[in-house]
């Protein structure tokens, strides 16, 4: 927004002294008249407050800036900003603007082309955390929303993506394949609100989302999680992927049906 380049090229500490009311009026001209192709446009329901960066702040994880901002009785863009601020910039913040409608969203996901995956894989880990996607899939799609019936929502994390990626004896419960398992409650399973550690080299920041309604994660039989802790093993049941089937052999193509 034209509103942000004078302060686009600012240093960290010049934007947390910044309360600059007339930004503020300036912004919301912007709202009011957005640019062509302009994805945020005042829609403070899709603004996320992912990960709080004070403790006194920790109540409003997982709320939208429209829900605070009413709660409190102030303007949302205010809300945002003095957020922030208060903050030290460091609050995590989540917009959810593309894709991010259920009805427009669910015949992407169920159609048969479709593939359940993960894009990004470990990237943006200060700002987001995608890896419980599996989690939040059985959760959204399949309990809450009923796109899937719970089988159905299994397949489409385990024996699909095996069979059309080629990867031999995973995805399914059969003698002589991997025992590679997890127990869940189909009640309950989901993924946690964010939550930040800095445990990278450096005491890097990293944001992570724990799994809720998961009693234990087995990996060629080995039982490596319990629901809350990780098991201490002298060495990795697991096993690098090293062989794949041929891309189109005839058990590929019924996994894709």
């Amino acid at each position: 927004m034209p509103s942000t380049l004078p302060i686009a090229s600012l240093s960290d500490t010049a934007r947390r002294s910044r309360r600059d009311p007339s930004f503020r009026a300036r912004f919301r001209e912007d709202l009011r008249n957005p640019r062509p192709g302009t994805i945020f446009q005042g829609n403070w329901d899709r603004v996320i407050v992912a990960a709080p960066a004070t403790q006194n702040h920790s109540g409003l994880a997982n709320h939208t800036i429209a829900e605070i901002a009413r709660n409190s009785g102030r303007d949302a863009l205010d809300t945002f900003l003095d957020l922030g601020l208060d903050e030290d910039l460091e609050t995590g913040f989540i917009g959810q603007f593309l894709n991010a409608v259920d009805d427009g969203v669910e015949p992407l996901v169920k159609h048969k082309a479709g593939v359940i995956a993960l894009s990004d894989a470990g990237a943006h880990l200060v700002y987001l955390c995608d890896a419980g996607f599996g989690l939040y899939f059985l959760g959204h799609w399949v309990r809450e929303r009923g796109a899937f019936d719970l089988a159905e929502g299994v397949r489409r994390l385990t024996s699909h993506q095996a069979g059309l990626y080629g990867i031999p004896d995973r995805g399914r419960i059969a003698v002589g394949a991997f025992a590679d398992l997890m127990l869940f409650d189909p009640a309950t399973v989901g993924i946690s609100a964010p939550r930040r550690v800095n445990d990278l080299p450096a005491g890097g920041p990293r944001t992570l989302r724990d799994p809720v309604g998961v009693h234990g994660v087995f990996v060629n039989g080995i039982r490596v999680f319990d629901g809350r802790n990780y098991a201490t093993l002298d060495k990795g049941p697991g096993r690098v992927l090293d062989r794949f089937l041929p891309a189109r052999s005839p058990d590929l193509a019924s996994a894709a049906k």
